[in-house]
């Protein structure tokens, strides 16, 4: 039983850092690149299992299926005793540090890991446009761009 309390507790961890939980009144979100207009669509809740939209009142863009790989990852170095701690890099509002915590903390309760993460918190560097012309203007994308004081109060 203590298992399948942990299983829902994450459950509804995954709900809530995707804005899965707000269920017909979430949003996606369609930004185009190099601009502050963005357009606001029904939530899908199949896009937002695999990752292929954006959130609106959700903290992460990761999809289910990338938040339940977190789970799988960390749960090997767990199980494997693997010494260290935890950093995420690029993470716009933090949801899947937060997924990664709690995760971290049912699984390790004793844990003496420290989390971390880093951001710009001013959306993306330029792209090397010269090789992937799909970099072009993300950097100029403010929905990326969250405030790391804004991230921090996530936490």
């Amino acid at each position: 039983i203590k298992e399948h309390a942990i299983l829902m507790y994450l459950e509804t961890i995954k709900s809530f850092v995707s804005g899965a939980v707000y269920n017909s009144v979430e949003l996606t979100v369609t930004s185009a690149t190099g601009t502050s207009v963005h357009k606001a669509s029904k939530f899908n809740l199949n896009a937002r299992i695999g990752g292929n939209d954006w959130t609106y009142a959700g903290d992460t863009m990761t999809g289910f299926k990338r938040l339940d790989n977190v789970f799988d990852l960390l749960s090997d170095v767990i199980f494997n005793e693997v010494d260290g701690d935890y950093i995420e890099t690029g993470l716009w509002r933090g949801g899947s540090s937060i997924f990664a915590k709690a995760v971290l903390t049912v699984l390790e309760p004793n844990s003496t890991r420290m989390s971390y993460v880093c951001d710009s918190f001013a959306g993306l560097p330029p792209g090397k446009r010269s090789l992937d012309n799909g970099d072009r203007n993300w950097d100029n994308t403010p929905y990326l761009e969250i405030p790391a004081t804004v991230v921090a109060n996530n936490f």
